[in-house]
């Protein structure tokens, strides 16, 4: 009885309702790996899940993917091989809950979600962020995803252009997107029921629940 709801979330990341982010990627499985055949190279980027679990990061020796690893203390819980990681140290491209972690990644010069199982790294699904616009760009300044562990709020951008996409983590869902224009962003945050940004010298907010944009808060 209890795997019914599993299979439900399964397909929410796998389905079509994705409008709002990019249509699902059709084929994901040829360069996915359970096991670490190819060599596992230095850490890139730890992100503290709790006082025990991590999720690391970590160069493939002799290519240009990367490792995902969850730890819990000392020990290694799964290890996935994914396309090259978009995030960075200070800006992490992860987002997380009991469900999936996603993970953003970069490649033929377009912003990918990929997300894996938090139970044992089974691929869930994934998605290209902001088809619609022209090439994006790898940031190297401001955030790159931001979550409250119910959605994750990614930043995608290129020449002239930005945008905010909200997805929910539990279905892979899109929730909606905002978009935000040519300026740089350089700094961005969660507060209190919002997601805020520093986009060309000036703040900006926005509601978590549905992308409105609101007065931001002074600070």
């Amino acid at each position: 009885m209890p795997a019914a709801p599993a299979r439900r979330r399964r397909l929410g990341w796998l389905g079509p309702v994705l409008v709002l982010v990019g249509a699902a990627v059709a084929v994901l499985g040829g360069w996915y790996m359970r096991t670490a055949r190819p060599r596992v190279g230095a850490v890139i980027d730890t992100v503290r899940i709790d006082d025990r679990a991590s999720l690391v990061v970590r160069a493939e020796q002799g290519g240009d993917r990367n490792f995902v690893e969850l730890h819990e203390g000392d020990r290694l819980v799964w290890r996935a091989l994914v396309p090259p990681y978009a995030g960075r140290p200070g800006a992490p491209g992860l987002a997380w809950n009991q469900t999936a972690v996603s993970v953003r990644v970069f490649r033929n010069q377009r912003a990918e979600v990929f997300a894996l199982s938090m139970h044992d790294a089974a691929k869930l699904g994934g998605f290209r962020l902001a088809p619609g616009q022209g090439s994006a760009e790898i940031a190297t300044r401001g955030p790159v995803t931001l979550t409250d562990h119910v959605r994750s709020y990614e930043l995608v951008g290129g020449a002239g252009w930005h945008q905010l996409v909200a997805f929910d983590l539990t279905t892979g869902e899109g929730v909606w997107k905002q978009d935000l224009g040519p300026a740089a962003i350089d700094d961005g945050g969660l507060g209190p029921d919002i997601v805020w940004l520093v986009q060309g010298g000036r703040r900006r907010a926005f509601r978590t629940t549905d992308g409105a944009e609101v007065t931001p808060n002074p600070t």
